[in-house]
């Protein structure tokens, strides 16, 4: 048997034996596990951000496309991605995009209220990221939240971040979820803060107690009353759980709360996006439908564009950068771009 301390090792002498006590481990280096939240938005973001403004040009070499060793230019090529040899559909060249800029002079805001209610927590999974971890509805929240910012700040918009279950309350720029929210313009610092990876107890959007929009709605306007904007977008991040007209009705145009839907249209236009898996297909399917049938007989038009389906579905043709684009493209209505959302009217 080897002595403890005694230098001697499996390679200089294969008789010797050690004891459990003695068992060597070699020195490792800490290794920092990845995060799944951060690498989801970066995968996504250079797909559908916008060119920051750019000082001199109208366009800039920022966006991305495959590199085709017989027809593009040596000078084009993203280097790093021809390593060690350029694959076909992998190697990457810069491409010219256009930048964008909010309208000047214009005060333009976002809003971002999303569910914390039970149901959004780890015992429901939305899906899968492309390295096989799981996504509960408050990760897809994180991500998205991400998402948004980053285009606010691209577009110059303020914005503020709360959250909602049995009742409404802050979560940024707000030092506590019952100090009155105001605008911020510390993009780069939440967006960090919406990306950490936690457990579901730290989570911003940590899922507990009920589900009450609106709840959620009210609180988004009050606390707004004592700000000005030209227009604020409002985004709101559900699971799907309504089941009737009436039940829609009384979560998005409840007359007992001092604010509701209608408040927050007549700031800008208010997004719904219910989030759900092929698990629970018929369950989304009904909320988006109830959900579009109480608001479009409530305004007398056709407020389909409004609510938007949300299924994790990661591929080639997958609903996540789909969807993703359509997130960012609210948070870009803004900026006065046209996008490809179908049309969802404040009042």
């Amino acid at each position: 048997m080897g002595e403890f301390g005694g230098g001697e090792r499996y390679d200089d002498n294969p008789f010797i034996y050690f004891e459990s006590s003695e068992y060597i481990v070699n020195p490792q280096s800490k290794q920092e596990m990845p995060n799944p939240l951060k690498a989801m938005y970066e995968e996504l973001a250079p797909l559908l951000l916008r060119s920051p403004p750019s000082k001199r040009y109208p366009q800039q070499p920022t966006g991305m496309k495959d590199w085709d060793i017989l027809t593009d230019p040596i000078s084009e090529l993203v280097f790093t991605s021809a390593v060690p040899d350029p694959v076909i559909g992998q190697t990457l060249q810069r491409v010219m995009r256009p930048t964008v800029e909010g309208k000047e002079g214009l005060a333009t805001h976002l809003n971002i209220l999303v569910d914390c209610s039970s149901s959004m927590g780890d015992g429901l999974c939305y899906g899968v990221s492309p390295t096989g971890f799981p996504l509960a509805g408050y990760h897809l929240a994180q991500i998205c939240t991400a998402m948004m910012i980053a285009q606010a700040e691209l577009a110059k918009d303020s914005f503020s971040v709360w959250g909602f279950n049995s009742g409404g309350f802050t979560i940024w720029p707000g030092q506590n979820k019952n100090t009155k929210n105001t605008p911020a313009q510390n993009h780069k610092q939440a967006i960090e803060f919406f990306l950490d990876q936690v457990p579901q107890g730290k989570s911003p959007f940590r899922p507990h107690n009920g589900t009450s929009i609106n709840a959620g709605l009210n609180r988004v306007a009050e606390d707004m009353q004592d700000f000005e904007f030209d227009q604020a977008v409002t985004v709101v991040m559900i699971d799907g759980a309504i089941t009737t007209v009436g039940n829609a009705r009384e979560q998005l145009l409840n007359t007992s709360y001092a604010y509701n839907d209608e408040t927050l249209r007549k700031m800008g236009p208010v997004f719904y996006v219910v989030f759900g898996s092929p698990a629970s297909q018929t369950q989304l399917d009904t909320t988006i439908r109830v959900m579009r049938e109480a608001l479009s007989e409530y305004y007398g038009r056709d407020m389909e564009g409004c609510v938007l389906s949300f299924e994790v579905m990661i591929g080639d043709d997958g609903d996540l950068e789909e969807m993703g684009g359509s997130l960012v493209e609210m948070a870009m209505v803004n900026a006065g771009l046209n996008t490809k959302l179908k049309p969802c009217p404040r009042i």
